[in-house]
């Protein structure tokens, strides 16, 4: 039987011809690009590059950044630390994993990669506990040296770091020097004109769940004159002595004496302060030696939040022109002595630079906001954002039709967008900012999709109207108010303060002062960098938000006020450190890091005032009266390390008992999945990891679970490198990845109307699939040698025209699926004949047919799509004149067909083609293979996905033309059968453009100008045959490739629907409930 088997835990186990029919889809956005670890390319001429994405993999480019293909979907892990191209074959490339700019929400890496075809495919070349990678030097003449910086795992000490040198392409390594276990290896430099001379920098720095220490006896400046053989510390010649913290490294290839370091440095220990003298600053900042790093002098200290930056480079050609990354992308022509900024108009936080050693007026920039490149040294820039490589935290949805998403990114505010469009792909075009700062939460008005719910870091919220454009902030409780009634009545209590005070009047101002102190420590509240909150299930003017108290308010999110206690274990020394400390040698005190907070709030959508709320230090809590009474349910999970962060609570759709919780420990440097349910009301809980993959060094620890909404034993468990499904309510599990990468998955959410899954992908923006078979998979659908599953209830709804013109292959396309009823059916065996088709017949309440439409017949399960359009309306009369002209069709039909099958084409696929237009059916032919009902007319075209880089999810290297052909030749027809997930009504791929306009001309009197009643382009290009038939053209909609035009039917009215295929001589029905949307 194809497509099922038995799983591990008793449950389904989908195999690779069921799990085909659920390809997930991205659908961007790509505006706002998304943090970029490192770029590397190949010196011009060539305009080949690659962009590392911090948790997005890897992307080329051989067109200077027309298009871009991602190369490094499928590995076992996909955060990007750093990328290195051999210079004497750059067929070699090299990519480190795990970020190094060690920021809160970093993932680790697996080890170092290398490809040997231009990226195009990678072995993993060891190293896999180094955790991150700071930089790759690859020998000048000899690839096969390769010199690697390992800075190690970042939220715990491990060995396995250092700086590491391979002399045979990666088959051994050795490592070339070791600090300790708390200190790795951040950059490696290496002397242009003599290999044998590096300079490296080691780094201590080490995460923990409330604070970043950057900086350490371990951090300080090396060289060897010897390839690796010895070190010597470099120190002293002006550089400073105290404390280190991270060092970034570059040579002047112009001139190597010239070398520039970014240093962090702190402060001289316990150093008394002299009166009359300046307190002591940090010597942090730019420094620069002449004499190959024998003495150093500090250039300027602009150095600003070195954890995450600290990257130099300097011109190829000028070693006195040099760059460095301060939050925008500093410059100086003078060495250091003067500062520009080099990036006015592009995002700030730089992380990444390449400058082309052939031409140093081109560069390329990564930062918070994807990519960028200059052609005359940071004079203009373009910014590349053509390919979706954003950090949304978590994803929302509203009811609309068809229903918009948001979601907050690192760095780069809230978006809104649709989840598909009527027609076309999603575009930038269709995105808009709703919010600023780091994006994090989200949420939307179930009854009026125009109120969006955004916030900022720290739990700055607010509503937006997005019709109007009105904005109203949710003012956090503070606790100045409160405190300043109390001083109020200090003074009342006592007025004349020239008069001495009675013993009355100063035992009442110490009580008052006593409340008053107590008053504001309750009301000062604590708010993690992402802060939770929703809209109630059970009242749109409900909302929570979690701080270290739950919070509510009754005037959608205004006028907020505690429902609990601090929920926290209120720990004092590591609030202390989070909120005031945290940092290091250069403190970082942005509140990314605020502890003892709430961090993952739900309410049941079946009982309202049931809330459950998690924090960051490890506490779960359940209360049942709207937060009269909070019950802890911390400690009853057997397994979980006291302290764990909750990553997500999900309470049950089917009784209220039921939720399940996860819990994510990498913080503490543990990579292991915690999954648990209770149906008790958390009394007792059981562990329902089972089959998922568990090696402490694998980074699949959870970040989200979600039940589904229709059917209670089936589950969706998003992980750090990617998304799961059970159907046994977590007896067993499976990679649910059909068409999806290799990526952090920080949330899921699942459509209640279309059974849609949202995913929020940290480095791939956002996807979706259609779960709706999944829900309906029982025995009976197993067993069966062909099942048609329930179709959800479909609607018909018109949507605004957005953006238009040729955009050309240098932008952003999600394909979106095909607008109409989708029809869903699994066969066990099919037809291994791929021509074979099934017939799907559509009737209306009557029982008359309103279409037939043709599906695959392969094994596996199918897609089709019915446009909501019946029956053709019958041809009109023919003038004289038509009718003479159809005759002549007719003939020229028949003698174009028979030429074309007699010059090799394949006769079962011209068939179908020849049948249809004998008959003037133009728009059944267009629905066979997918397209729109029409529109457009006169001389159209253009549309659809012509010109698009991929197609089909496959990368098309040179969409911006055709094949050449001799003159006589024609276009290419699909091959049958297509694949088994349809984009139109067969299930068939689609006849290229070129065949469709050349077959439209062969058609064609002598003389008779193309377009006139379609389109001329694709299936526009037949437009005329259809009106000779009489079949004249109808209003609406616009075509697929080519814009339509041609006749067809009008759209069916809403109502039940009998959807019937036969199989083998069964017939299997459902009914299909058509509405209009509002």
């Amino acid at each position: 039987m194809s497509g099922v088997g038995s799983g591990e835990g008793g449950g389904i186990a989908l195999d690779s011809t069921l799990l085909a029919g659920f390809r997930w889809r991205n659908i961007g956005p790509a505006n706002m690009g998304g943090r970029v670890s490192s770029v590397a390319g190949i010196a011009s001429p060539s305009k080949t590059f690659f962009v590392a994405a911090a948790a997005g993999g890897i992307w080329k480019t051989t067109n200077a950044g027309t298009t871009f293909r991602p190369v490094f979907d499928n590995y076992p892990c996909v955060s990007m630390g750093e990328l290195a191209i051999a210079p004497s074959d750059t067929m070699q490339v090299w990519a480190g994993t795990g970020e190094e700019d060690s920021r809160n929400t970093i993932s680790p890496g697996c080890g170092i990669f290398k490809s040997t075809d231009g990226g195009l495919t990678w072995k993993s070349m060891g190293l896999e506990k180094t955790g991150a990678i700071g930089r790759i030097v690859v020998h000048p003449t000899n690839p096969n040296i390769v010199y690697v910086a390992a800075l190690g795992q970042p939220w715990s000490a491990n060995p396995e770091r250092g700086l590491y040198k391979t002399t045979d392409g990666g088959q051994t390594w050795q490592l070339i020097k070791f600090v300790s276990d708390r200190a790795g290896f951040i950059d490696v430099a290496m002397d242009p004109a003599n290999p044998e001379v590096l300079f490296a920098a080691s780094w201590q720095r080490v995460r923990g769940p409330y604070f970043l220490n950057s900086g350490g006896p371990g951090s300080a400046l090396w060289k060897t004159t010897d390839g690796g053989k010895m070190w010597t510390e470099v120190h002293g010649g002006g550089l400073p002595e105290t404390t280190k913290g991270r060092i970034g490294i570059a040579i002047a290839a112009s001139d190597p004496k010239v070398i520039y370091l970014m240093v962090e440095a702190d402060t001289t220990l316990n150093a008394h302060p002299t009166p009359g003298k300046a307190a002591q600053t940090r010597p942090s900042g730019l420094y620069r030696s002449a004499d190959g790093g024998a003495t150093w002098e500090r250039m300027n200290d602009h150095d600003v939040r070195p954890f995450y930056y600290s990257q130099v480079r300097v011109d190829p050609k000028d070693p006195n022109r040099v760059y460095w990354s301060s939050t925008p992308l500093n410059f100086s022509n003078d060495g250091g002595k003067t500062i520009g900024n080099a990036t006015v108009g592009i995002h700030v936080d730089h992380h990444a630079m390449w400058i082309d050693p052939n031409d140093p007026s081109h560069i390329l920039v990564g930062n918070d906001g994807g990519v960028a490149q200059t052609w005359d040294k940071g004079g203009n820039w373009e910014f590349l954002n053509t390919f979706p490589i954003g950090q949304p935290y978590i994803v929302s949805y509203d009811m609309g039709f068809p229903y918009d998403v948001c979601a907050g990114y690192q760095d780069n505010g809230s978006w809104c967008g649709p989840s598909r469009r009527r027609q076309g792909d999603i575009t930038n075009a269709d995105w808009t900012t709703v919010g600023g700062g780091d994006g994090f939460y989200t949420a939307q008005d179930p009854i009026d999709p125009s109120i969006i719910y955004v916030e900022s870091q720290g739990g700055n919220m607010s509503r937006l109207n997005f019709a109007t454009g009105e904005r109203v902030t949710l003012q956090k409780p503070n606790y100045r108010p409160r405190y300043t009634q109390f001083e109020d009545s200090i003074v009342i209590e006592r007025p004349d303060t020239t008069r001495a005070e009675t013993a009355a009047q100063r035992r009442r101002i110490q009580e008052l002062r006593l409340r008053q102190r107590t008053d504001s420590a309750d009301i000062d509240l604590r708010w993690n960098w992402n802060t939770p909150f929703l809209i109630s299930a059970h009242n749109p003017e409900t909302f929570y938000a979690g701080a270290n108290k739950v919070m509510k308010s009754t005037r959608r999110g205004e006028d907020l006020y505690p429902i609990s206690p601090d929920l926290t274990t209120k720990d004092s020394m590591k609030i202390r450190v989070s909120m005031h400390t945290t940092g290091g040698v250069t403190p970082d005190v942005t509140g990314a890091e605020t502890y003892c907070t709430i961090v993952s709030l739900a309410e049941s959508p079946l009982r309202p005032g049931l809330l459950f709320a998690g924090t960051d230090d490890g506490n779960v809590w359940v209360t049942r009266n709207d937060g009269g009474t909070w019950e802890s349910m911390t400690g009853r999970f057997s397994g979980v390390p006291a302290g764990t962060y909750v990553s997500r609570i999900e309470p049950s759709h089917f009784d209220t008992a039921t939720f399940y919780i996860t819990f994510d420990n990498h913080r503490n440097g543990d990579y292991a999945p915690y999954v648990y349910v209770t149906t008790d009301f958390g009394k007792s809980f059981k562990s329902i990891v089972n089959n998922l993959p568990a090696a402490r060094d694998l980074p699949n620890y959870v970040h989200v679970i979600r039940e589904d909404v229709a059917n209670r034993d089936l589950l969706f468990l998003g992980t750090d490198i990617g998304a799961y499904v059970s159907f046994n309510r977590g007896g067993s599990w499976q990679r649910f990845m059909t068409g999806f990468p290799t990526v952090p998955v920080h949330d899921l959410r699942i459509h209640p109307r279309e059974r849609d899954l949202m995913a929020a992908t940290h480095g791939r923006a956002l996807w979706i699939v259609n779960i709706a078979p999944l829900e309906q998979l029982t025995d009976s659908a197993i067993t069966a040698s062909a099942y048609l599953f329930q179709p959800t209830m479909a609607y018909e709804y018109g949507q605004s025209p957005l953006g238009g013109g040729s955009l050309g292959q240098k932008s952003f396309r999600a394909p979106s699926p095909q607008y109409g009823a989708e029809i869903v059916y699994r066969l066990a065996t099919g037809n291994s004949d791929r021509r074979a088709r099934t017939q799907i017949v559509i009737r209306d309440v009557r029982g008359d047919t309103v279409r037939t439409i043709q599906g695959p017949a392969g094994a596996g399960l199918h897609r089709v799509v019915w446009n909501f359009q019946g029956k053709n309306p019958p041809p009109v009369a023919l003038s004289p004149s038509q009718k003479r002209d159809s005759a002549w069709l007719v003939s020229r039909i028949n003698v174009v067909f028979d030429s074309l099958t007699k010059t090799g084409g394949n006769a079962q696929q011209l068939e179908p083609i020849k049948t249809a237009l004998l008959a003037g059916d133009v728009q059944g032919l267009a629905q066979r293979f997918g397209f729109g009902p029409g529109g457009g007319g006169g001389g159209g075209g253009g549309g659809g996905n012509a010109g698009s880089s991929f197609v089909a999810g496959r990368f098309v290297e040179r969409p911006g033309e055709t094949t050449p052909r001799a003159p006589s030749a024609i276009g290419t027809l699909p091959a049958a059968g297509g694949g088994s997930e349809s984009g139109g009504e067969s299930g068939e791929g689609t006849p290229d453009a070129t065949f469709l306009t050349t077959l439209g001309n062969l058609l064609r009197r002598p003389g008779q100008p193309a377009g006139g009643g379609g389109g001329g382009g694709g299936f526009g290009a037949l437009g005329f045959v259809a009106q000779a038939f009489g079949r004249a053209p109808v209003a609406g909609g616009g075509g697929g490739v080519g814009g339509g035009g041609f006749g067809g039917a009008a759209p069916v009215a809403t109502g039940d629907y009998l959807v019937t295929i036969t199989v083998d001589g069964k017939t299997l029905s459902r009914v299909l409930r058509v509405e209009r949307g509002r």
